[in-house]
């Protein structure tokens, strides 16, 4: 078992080939965002319990796939209208876990 998102993104990059941690990570979320959306929240919660606290925090911090996609099509909206969208808060630490 994984104890960090670092490790975990790592196994992805070795199993896939990716070159890139962001890359990983990307897929990651959404791999992650999909499983959520499938399982629901109840559920979802469980897995944060049962994990260590560092990929639970990570699994928390993912959105779902319709959640990403209307903060996409609002930021499309601001940017119609002009007006400046609030700064991108970092999730994750710079060196993932």
């Amino acid at each position: 078992m994984y104890k960090t998102r670092k490790e975990f993104l790592k196994e992805i990059m070795k199993l896939t080939g990716i070159k890139s941690m962001k890359e990983a990570d990307r897929v990651a979320q959404v791999v992650i965002g999909l499983i959520k959306a499938r399982i629901g929240p109840d559920l979802s919660g469980e897995v944060v319990k049962q994990v260590p606290p560092d990929l639970g925090r990570g699994w928390e911090n993912i959105a779902l796939p319709s959640e990403a996609l209307e903060m996409q099509e609002m930021m499309s909206e601001m940017e119609e209208i002009g007006e400046d969208p609030a700064p991108h808060k970092e999730t994750l630490p710079p060196e993932y876990g």
